[in-house]
């Protein structure tokens, strides 16, 4: 079955042939279980490495080999999925042990170039497992980034330590993304009632907190709601066949805001391919762009904040036990070691510990907050998040 609904398998007059699309029919899956498909594609490669890209991020990389034999997948059991696709176990489509092989020759072309990565994205059930597979050794890929988070319906501290646990090889490098294209942007998926800058704060916070690398998605660093696309403007092939059951993928696919007082809030002076959410333009880049109080600016000092501490960039992470809405971990590099608090609630809340004792807020000129513990207890307002210096010893 395809992940967009119907049938892989779509009949081609020209050839009289069926051929296999794991997405849409207008996506014809390549068959690399020939081997001048894969030269060819490695040619495609070199030939974007000569002309300097940095690197190349990997769409749906577990997808590109199929069962040689073209074997069914199993039933999932799944009881009313969401999607047909999901009534399967992806057994023979993705994730087949040849793919590694290809990445390994991938690797191999990308190596023989300086200063040059690749990024897999891994669509599977088995989030971390896969992402492994396709990160552990020099011969895979630099990183990879999952729907660990993109999938999940709310944010809480298990969700983050759980995940970031799972991933047991140090010696991979994972990625994390709690917004993209495919999915509803978070500030609306975990916050369903609220479009509160405080939590759009906290998300670009905590996503740049945690071990691995960061992908921010364009608009959070505004704080950008899902935008509202009605039916009749929709054009994500998904969102039709599927509606109106699902958001489908439009509304985190809309204009970026620039200039509040333009049309098409300043990103086109022609009709934009999707409309701009009415919120948005009063959120544009120019409304935040003098506030020091706006998203734009924190997310500004945050990266600012993140770059000048190795602990943050580098550093090993170590997970605090906290009770729910408080996530806290320790993250650390040579003789650095950085307590970073989080209150993922609405409510304040009062964080006592015996690691306070042995704090001070981060020395330096970006740091989001300032507020030193008192009495031994931590004052955390609602969506907050400190970043605190332990000391040795």
């Amino acid at each position: 079955l395809s992940v967009f609904g119907g049938p892989a398998w779509t009949w081609d007059e020209g050839r009289q042939q069926y051929y296999l699309h794991n997405f849409l029919s207008e996506q014809p899956d390549l068959n690399f279980h020939n081997s001048a498909v894969q030269d060819a594609i490695l040619d495609v490669a070199r030939f974007w490495l000569d002309r300097g890209v940095d690197g190349f991020r990997l769409d749906v990389a577990n997808y590109y080999f199929h069962d040689a034999e073209l074997r069914d997948n199993p039933p999932s059991g799944a009881k009313n999925p969401a999607r047909p696709y999901h009534t399967q176990q992806h057994q023979f489509n993705r994730s087949r042990p040849e793919t590694i092989e290809f990445v390994k020759k991938l690797r191999g072309v990308i190596d023989q170039y300086s200063d040059r990565m690749s990024v897999a994205e891994i669509f599977s059930d088995h989030h971390i497992a896969r992402s492994l597979d396709y990160t552990s050794g020099p011969d895979r890929l630099h990183t990879a980034y999952n729907f660990k988070f993109l999938n999940a319906e709310s944010l809480t501290p298990d969700l983050i330590g759980s995940t970031l646990t799972e991933w047991t090889d140090d010696k991979a490098w994972p990625s994390w993304s709690f917004s993209n294209h495919d999915m509803t942007r978070a500030v609306s998926r975990w916050n369903k009632a609220s479009d509160d800058p405080a939590f759009a704060k906290l998300l670009v916070a905590l996503l740049c907190s945690l071990r691995g690398t960061t992908f921010l998605y364009q608009g959070e660093e505004l704080g950008l709601p899902q935008g509202n696309v009605p039916f009749e403007q929709l054009r994500d092939p998904e969102a039709i066949r599927f509606w109106p059951n699902g958001s489908g993928r439009d509304g985190a696919r809309t204009p970026m805001p620039w200039e509040s007082e333009k049309p098409n809030a300043g990103f086109s002076t022609g009709e934009p391919w999707l409309p701009v959410d009415a919120r948005h333009p009063a959120m544009a880049v120019d409304q935040q762009d003098t506030n020091e109080a706006s998203v734009l600016n924190f997310t500004r000092r945050l990266l600012a904040f993140r770059k000048e501490h190795p602990a943050l960039v580098s550093g090993e992470i170590e997970f605090v036990e906290t009770n729910a809405p408080l996530l806290a971990f320790i993250r650390s590099f040579g003789e650095e070691r950085i307590l970073c608090v989080f209150n993922l609630s609405a409510e304040p809340v009062s964080w006592k510990s015996s690691l306070l004792n042995n704090t001070r807020p981060c020395d330096h000129k970006n740091r989001p907050h300032a507020v030193a513990p008192t009495e031994d207890a931590l004052q955390l307002s609602a969506y907050s998040q400190h970043f605190l210096s332990l000391e040795q010893g």
